[in-house]
């Protein structure tokens, strides 16, 4: 049954507040950079980067009525979504967004009609409070990416691979699917940092984990997990398929490295047993002559 929208009227018509807003867009900016630099919660210096566009899009909004089961205006959502990842922090984004009710305020105090007070506060107060939701969320995506991203090649971490192993190895087993797991090797990490430097050796990981991408399908997953160590996750892929897409890379110039794979329901049914089972066959082909 689709959700029912209800819509309070009384708020439905433009506000004054909408024009001034729109035609005093500087002067709230500037109110808006004076109240950040003096709020006490803020770090020093913290000023509402690329916030022009938020100012004109609160002042479309409060030309608009914002009933409660619609969620956040949408023209004020996509310019939080950008103003946030400008910002340094979900501190930062979120107190800079409560001076701008204020500096609004400041620009609207004393110049609105009577009758339109209480849907001015109102409509001000909604429009902001989810703006604030906004940037919270987005910064809060913003943190859970970043926790499960590797730094320095843009794969997924450990723990990353941890959350998805567990996913598919629940979809598998419901749908009775297989699928592979491989663990990889950079093979000499250890002297490319010894003799050429770190600088070379971080290098060398990049084009490796590159290299993992490019050979990607669609719902395939590489992953770094530390040091000289990688893994993939391959939905509906034999192991002899993934041993050969392996061998295809280093073929095409990926660096040199060593690699095991285990396969789902064959070699284990946990993702503990996977890894172990895909180690022990990274160990014996790394000790086999090359």
């Amino acid at each position: 049954m689709p959700r029912v929208r209800i819509v309070d009227r009384r708020l439905a018509d433009p506000l004054v507040a909408a024009t001034i807003v729109r035609d005093e867009r500087d002067d709230v900016l500037g109110d808006w950079t004076e109240l950040c630099e003096w709020d006490p919660t803020l770090p020093p210096g913290t000023v509402p980067r690329g916030g022009g566009p938020v100012v004109d899009a609160v002042a479309a909004a409060l030309g608009r009525h914002q009933p409660i089961g619609w969620g956040p205006d949408a023209e004020v959502e996509d310019a939080v979504r950008r103003f946030a990842a400008l910002q340094g922090s979900v501190a930062a984004a979120v107190g800079t967004l409560a001076c701008l009710r204020e500096a609004v305020g400041r620009r609207l105090r004393g110049r609105v009609p009577a009758e339109e007070l209480e849907q001015t506060w109102t409509r001000l107060g909604v429009i902001v409070d989810r703006a604030i939701g906004v940037a919270a969320q987005r910064l809060a995506d913003r943190l859970e990416a970043d926790a499960l991203t590797d730094e320095l090649t843009g794969l997924g971490n450990r723990r990353a691979l941890e959350r998805d192993l567990q996913q598919e190895l629940a979809r598998a087993a419901r749908h009775e699917r297989q699928f592979s797991v491989a663990v990889i090797d950079l093979d000499g990490l250890k002297r490319i940092n010894d003799t050429e430097g770190h600088a070379a050796g971080d290098a060398a990981l990049r084009r490796l984990a590159a290299g993992l991408n490019a050979s990607l399908r669609a719902g395939d997953r590489a992953y770094r997990l530390g040091g000289d160590e990688f893994a993939l996750v391959l939905p509906e892929t034999a192991p002899d398929r993934a041993r050969h897409a392996l061998e295809r890379l280093v073929d095409a110039g990926a660096p040199a490295m060593s690699w095991g794979v285990a396969a789902f329901p064959f070699d284990g049914r946990s993702s503990r047993s996977l890894l172990e089972r895909a180690d022990q066959r990274l160990y014996a082909h790394k000790s086999r002559p090359r």
